[in-house]
């Protein structure tokens, strides 16, 4: 994902996304260093707030962020009540160590599939809550509205004002065999209004697994250049396909050029992110299962046109070779990628460590100390540059409460804080 200052997308599953975390109110939040060469330190951070917390108190859980920079921006948050399940966003200016009070977007039955599981905020205080339903703020996040539409919202990313939305033409309940058109829509002005915009007509989503992890539905590099691509056939007879489809467009959408991405192997997603004034980076991620998919890496420096491959993971006909079922980028499954540099990108998702190559793809490895693991993934991650940047993961300390992670040196150390909010929570 291309990380611009002012615009931050974050992806997420349309799974119902209740949490059994439980909402309590620390007196303070440890902030802790870490690194080979830094000494571990606490610094105290009060609470916005001392009322006491309810005897019966909703649990509550941290799931995306959507910052501007290092220090300030929005998180989304999941909680569940005795009645309902519901998605709130609060705004934070400390980097997420104390976040006011949140404001509450929508609700859904908790036993239904939740209706917002992705933030994305342009910066003229316009906010999208979305997947599958649209939710949009045009005060900075003081108040939502619900914005109904046709189908699923699958991405929205702003540029300044410019906001493009992807959306497949389809009830979630449609059968996983049963391909979706999907329709790209644009506005010049923030979310006020939309128009659509024209879109290869084979460009489709079948509405299996790779609607919900780790797929790469739109990615803008610039107000007018921009990628598109849709998940492999899911459930498709006959041996899966090893090329994933790609487009691109440099004059704003009128015209798409035909691409593809050379998995490999049968990917079901392919996640994608570009260096500004640098390569285009995928990662093609296998079936899951059993808290493990096959990947594969490549980069390409002409738009998509040809592919190198940093990591080749191709199935023969006598299976996959053992270097790639035992390699790091095997353990859990794809969320999404970073590329921060030429060299430096990073890899995260559900049931995954954050992973990290210095070499453009070819070595990968956890991060140092470890954020996230087999249990609980990391579903953020937004470098401002190519060294500043947070993380959102779990830190296997906090009892499944994702910790804030942030860094100015590209990963080499972290600084966590485990976030704090004032209750009660309403």
């Amino acid at each position: 994902m291309v990380t611009f200052a002012f615009c931050v997308l974050i992806l997420g599953a349309f799974a119902a996304a209740c949490s059994s975390t439980p909402l309590s109110e620390p007196s303070t939040t440890p902030t802790t260093v870490h690194g080979s060469s830094s000494a571990s330190t606490t610094q105290p951070l009060k609470s916005t707030s001392s009322t006491s917390v309810p005897p019966v108190a909703p649990t509550i859980k941290l799931t995306k962020l959507a910052f501007f920079d290092p220090t300030s921006g929005f998180g989304l948050f999941i909680r569940q009540r005795q009645t309902d399940c519901g998605a709130l966003v609060g705004f934070t200016t400390n980097g997420g160590a104390v976040f006011g009070e949140p404001v509450s977007v929508t609700t859904w039955p908790c036993s239904g599939t939740a209706s917002v599981t992705a933030l994305a905020f342009d910066d003229h205080g316009d906010g999208f809550a979305f997947g599958p339903d649209l939710f949009e703020s045009h005060n900075h996040g003081a108040t939502w509205s619900h914005v109904p539409q046709p189908g699923q919202i699958l991405s929205v990313e702003a540029l300044g004002s410019s906001v493009w939305m992807v959306e497949a033409d389809c009830p979630l309940s449609t059968s996983p065999q049963t391909p979706c058109p999907m329709r790209l829509v644009e506005s010049q002005n923030g979310g006020l209004t939309w128009t659509s915009t024209t879109i290869p007509a084979s460009l489709t989503l079948n509405n299996g697994y790779g609607a919900s992890a780790g797929q790469t539905w739109l990615l803008r590099i610039s107000p007018s250049a921009a990628y598109l691509s849709s998940n492999l056939p899911f459930g498709a007879q006959g041996p899966p396909p090893t090329n994933a489809p790609l487009w691109f467009t440099s004059d704003r959408g009128r015209t798409w050029a035909r691409r593809k991405i050379p998995c490999g192997f049968g990917a079901f997603t392919v996640a994608l992110s570009a260096v500004p004034d640098g390569p285009l980076f995928a990662v093609c991620a296998g079936q899951p299962g059993a808290g493990n998919s096959l990947k594969s890496v490549l980069s390409s420096t002409d738009d998509g046109v040809t592919w190198a491959t940093p990591y080749p993971c191709a199935t023969t006909s006598t299976g996959v070779s053992e270097s790639c079922a035992t390699s790091p980028l095997a353990a859990g499954y794809l969320g999404g990628i970073d590329a921060v540099s030429a060299s430096t990108v990073f890899l995260y998702g559900p049931r995954s460590s954050l992973l990290v190559t210095r070499d453009g793809g070819i070595a990968w490895s956890p991060v140092t100390p470890p954020i996230g693991d087999t249990s609980e993934g990391t579903s953020t991650v937004t470098f401002f540059g190519a060294s500043d940047g947070v993380v959102l993961g779990y830190d296997g300390l906090h009892n499944d409460v994702n910790t804030i992670w942030s860094t100015t040196n590209s990963g080499l150390t972290w600084r966590s804080v485990v976030p704090v909010l004032p209750t009660p929570v309403r």
